[in-house]
């Protein structure tokens, strides 16, 4: 819930000042006892003019409401998993090949 609070204050507090959200990005968590489904959180970021938005693991769920959207996304690598993946090179390969490449298709997340 409290994901979804803070994208709702952003997008209330740039409608206030009058700014518009073209450009922006957000970050999206995925910690929340109700979570809004990808697919609608999606739709509310693109209804609302953000072009990126920057998510904290890579949730099968989220990628695909993101998937078609266009919404540039930029992934990061889960806290608990940054030093498996810099000390063994092939385990950073292999989270890039389930949790990157697995969604970079055509019609799929615009990812950068």
């Amino acid at each position: 819930m409290a994901c979804c609070a803070a994208v709702v204050a952003v997008v209330l507090a740039a409608a206030v000042a009058g700014a518009p959200v073209e450009g922006l990005g957000v970050n999206w968590g995925t910690l929340a006892t109700r979570r809004l489904p990808p697919k609608v959180m999606a739709q509310l970021l693109k209804d609302n003019g953000f072009k990126k938005v920057k998510i904290f693991d890579a949730d099968e769920t989220t990628m695909m409401g993101l998937a078609g959207t266009g919404i540039e996304t930029m992934i990061a690598v889960p806290n608990d998993m940054l030093a498996t993946v810099a000390a063994d090179y092939r385990r950073a390969k292999e989270w890039v090949k389930m949790n990157v490449t697995k969604y970079d298709y055509h019609g799929g997340v615009n990812i950068k």
